[in-house]
């Protein structure tokens, strides 16, 4: 009995102390809804109260998302509402993310981490917009667009736009992929990809899902990369031959951009490697790389971590050999 009760008091103290210590819950980002646009009154809406309140944001929206403009943007915007194909996809956003609290605890623990590991960087104010299916996110000075149509766990919507988002992509348009998603192009923002070489890139974007899966972001690995369970799984089995492949092949220091985007982009599956590979192998090689080398020099923070340039430095202290 008394050890039941030592036990109890143990479990007590470890969550009252979780909580003291998970200073994130206390941490909230602005949330704002622009996706509600797609249903007010055209009469009564003002262009220059959309321009006020979402500064550049909203100059994004409406000339390369929406075209709404100024001159005409009653009728512009009784336009967009009016049509056909947005109803069902709009009330399946009200369905689903009229309550955004679940979304926004995601995204505020994202950020809190992000501030603790860049406490320079500004913190975006998170925009959910709804694009008739134009763009998945969009970042800007100092904020976060999502567009809520492109996370509504419906395949009928993206089966008609392959010629948008190829079939491959279409896993990762679901609702638990959106924060990860969303906090990944706005680190691709921040932290823009200067080319180079293959190696280059793949440690770059190493550094990316490394940072999301460690600190941001709480999803499995394969959420963090894009992945189906079976496609990560496909990776680990195949750690080997992919890294032998990519040396064999004399890709790491090739500078053909043409080349490098086969391994680094969406993709149905990775030239050279069977259909069953997915595409991006890079990308999760290079995260590979950075989690070993991260392992091994763990006095190193991760702003420090993305101011090394030296992709061969990082490769050879990761001491990366699989």
């Amino acid at each position: 009995m008394k050890k039941n009760i030592y036990y109890l008091v143990f479990i007590a103290l470890f969550l009252l102390l979780s909580c003291v210590n998970d200073k994130s819950s206390n941490f909230e980002i602005e949330i704002k809804r622009l996706d509600d646009i797609y249903k007010v009154d055209p009469l009564n809406a003002s262009y220059k109260n959309y321009a006020d309140e979402y500064g550049y944001f909203w100059s994004i929206y409406s000339r390369n998302v929406i075209f709404l403009p100024a001159e005409s943007f009653t009728d512009s915007l009784r336009a967009f509402q009016l049509e056909q194909d947005f109803s069902n996809p709009y009330n399946d956003i009200i369905n689903k993310y009229r309550d955004f609290s679940h979304y926004k605890k995601k995204l505020s623990r994202a950020f809190y981490h992000y501030h603790i590991a860049f406490p320079d960087k500004i913190i975006p104010v998170i925009v959910t917009f709804f694009g008739g299916f134009n763009y998945v996110a969009i970042a800007t000075d100092s904020t976060l667009g999502i567009g809520l149509e492109m996370f509504l766990d419906n395949e009928n919507y993206y089966s008609n736009l392959t010629h948008k988002y190829p079939k491959y992509m279409h896993q990762q348009f679901k609702s638990e992929n959106l924060t990860s998603v969303a906090v990944n192009g706005w680190l691709e923002s921040e932290f823009p990809l200067s080319y180079g070489d293959f190696l280059t890139q793949m440690i770059h974007y190493g550094k990316i899902k490394y940072v999301l899966n460690e600190f941001l972001v709480d999803e499995p690995s394969n959420i963090i990369m894009g992945y189906t369970l079976e496609q990560m799984e496909w990776c680990e089995n195949n750690e080997f031959s992919i890294w032998k492949y990519l040396i064999e092949e004399s890709l790491l220091y090739s500078k053909d951009q043409f080349v490098i985007s086969k391994y680094m982009n969406p993709a149905p599956y990775s030239k050279g490697m069977p259909h069953d590979s997915p595409g991006q192998v890079a990308v999760w090689v290079g995260w590979k790389i950075v989690d070993e080398f991260m392992q091994n020099n763990s006095e190193i923070s991760i702003s420090e971590l993305f101011e090394i340039k030296d992709a061969q430095y990082i490769l050879n202290q990761s001491k990366y050999k699989p």
